[in-house]
């Protein structure tokens, strides 16, 4: 796990804690508010993850074909 994925992680953990206090607490609609940018940056995390993912496969597999055609 890089710093960067610590540091979001924490961060989401700690946003879904206080959603949880304030949903307890009777502030549903904040807490609901207050989660949708979490869930944003969610999703754009995985989508990141897995287009690089994606193009290492996609450059592994290049390097693989040139270095057959070296052959």
């Amino acid at each position: 796990m890089t710093g960067r994925t610590a540091v979001v992680v924490t961060a989401l953990v700690s946003l879904v804690a206080l959603c949880a206090v304030m949903t307890a607490l009777g502030q549903t609609a904040a807490a609901v508010i207050t989660l949708i940018p979490s869930i944003a940056l969610g999703v754009q995390q995985i989508l990141q993850a897995y287009t690089q993912h994606t193009e290492s496969r996609r450059t592994a597999a290049a390097l693989r074909d040139g270095e057959e055609r070296q052959r």
